[in-house]
């Protein structure tokens, strides 16, 4: 008997099947409706939101790239002028000594070249001298050619050996 469909309760079932539609279409389902747009919505939005992010973290890490790919040819430069100036510098202390090695020399021998001239000068007045000397005793001995050549020789050892 239960199983027995009775055509008086399948109509009241429809019936009230109905009704039942038809109030949670009029009052639930702009609701359900409502929660599932929302929903739907912020699933959207938290999508656009991370393509955005996205977007915006390619960007800074294409900026970041980019600084980067400058500070290294700036490290780049800094180092070729420094490495430029480095070896301007040498050139300079090298080309300073240089100067200062050549004038060192030149004073040096303009000391010898003035050194020899008074060396030769004090030579010259005192072989003058010996000369003077010579010829002096010569007049005053007027010997024979024997005793002027020792007397020669004997003025010629007494001159001090130079170096």
């Amino acid at each position: 008997m239960l199983l027995d469909p009775h055509l008086g309760t399948i109509l009241w079932t429809i019936i009230t099947f109905v009704v039942v539609l038809l109030i949670l279409k009029k009052f639930a389902w702009p609701q359900l409706l409502a929660s599932l747009d929302e929903r739907e919505q912020r699933i959207s939005d938290a999508i656009s939101g991370a393509e955005q992010a996205r977007q915006e973290a390619e960007k800074v890490l294409s900026e970041h790239q980019q600084k980067l790919v400058a500070a290294e040819d700036e490290a780049r430069q800094i180092i070729a002028e420094a490495r430029e100036a480095g070896e301007n510098l040498r050139q300079d202390v090298v080309g300073q000594a240089k100067e200062e090695a050549q004038r060192a020399i030149d004073q040096a021998r303009t000391s010898i070249e003035s050194e020899k001239r008074a060396a030769i000068a004090e030579l010259r007045r005192e072989m003058a001298d010996l000369a003077v000397q010579a010829a002096g005793a010569l007049i005053d001995a007027n010997l024979d050619d024997d005793k002027n050549r020792s007397l020669v020789d004997d003025l010629i050892s007494r001159i001090p050996e130079s170096n």
